[in-house]
């Protein structure tokens, strides 16, 4: 019976995605640089510690070359920001085009109908952003009970006295340009790759778990870990990666807003 009331529930949300499969086909699963599953987790952690290395050399780069020229602490930040994550969208794409699928990607990022445009960019974000906040809610007080008080630094260097130019490159950079790539990493790359050689839950759990790493502070990635189980599971249900990136966007705003600034 649980299992009929959730098919049922996602019925109009399939209507409405205009063909794109909610799950991956045998011929979809297939494609990928090995068929042995060792190889393929190695060659998914290789391209994921190539990702992160590059994300922080490339910030750092742009930070000091910035920093160092005489523009503000916040500005440099953003922009280093900005322009490390740009930088890794056609890194992120050579991975899919070397263990995945292009193909696939161009499916799972079609607008559609105004009416799945809809559902997929607000209707499931804002019930997503819901569910994450209560949850966190929740995970910040239960490691405040056991942890005390998470020592996470949200010091961005710009805060709402800071110049509209300042705030505006922070949000496009945090809010903006940073869910597209990492959804498109995560949710796009990464979930797919380990669902060809696992189950879908297998698959949300550990691409959770990769995405909670890169966050660093421990607060932060049991926070990250959460929201990918999230975007994770929308993904495989929808076939789309359009709710996951408005949903990340949503939080990340959300977090600019209460925290970080």
């Amino acid at each position: 019976m649980a299992d009929e009331s959730d098919n049922g529930s996602f019925e109009s949300l399939r209507e409405a995605f205009e063909g794109v499969p909610a799950d991956l086909s045998t011929e979809q699963k297939s494609v990928g640089a090995s068929d042995k599953t060792w190889v393929s987790w190695l060659i998914i952690l290789v391209f994921l510690i190539v990702w992160w290395v590059a994300l922080i050399i490339a910030a750092t780069v742009v930070f000091l070359a910035i920093y160092l020229v005489g523009i503000s602490e916040g500005l440099a930040i953003s922009v280093s920001g900005l322009l490390a994550y740009i930088i890794l969208i056609p890194i992120t794409l050579l991975f899919i085009h070397v263990d995945g699928s292009l193909d696939r990607i161009r499916d799972m990022l079609k607008f559609g109908s105004t009416k799945r445009v809809l559902i997929l960019l607000l209707g499931i974000p804002i019930v997503v952003t819901i569910i994450d906040f209560v949850l966190t809610i929740v995970y910040g007080i239960a490691w405040i009970g056991i942890f005390g008080e998470p020592s996470t630094n949200t010091d961005l260097g710009t805060n709402w006295e800071s110049s509209t130019v300042d705030i505006a490159l922070l949000f496009l950079s945090v809010a903006i340009v940073t869910p597209i790539v990492e959804e498109l990493m995560f949710r796009g790359y990464i979930l797919d790759a380990i669902n060809r050689k696992h189950g879908d839950w297998t698959a949300i759990i550990w691409s959770s778990i990769l995405f909670g790493l890169i966050h660093l502070d421990p607060f932060v990635a049991g926070q990250a870990f959460m929201g990918g189980i999230i975007y994770g599971w929308i993904r495989v249900r929808t076939g789309s990666l359009l709710p996951s990136i408005a949903g990340h966007m949503m939080w990340n705003m959300l977090a600019l807003m209460l925290s970080y600034l």
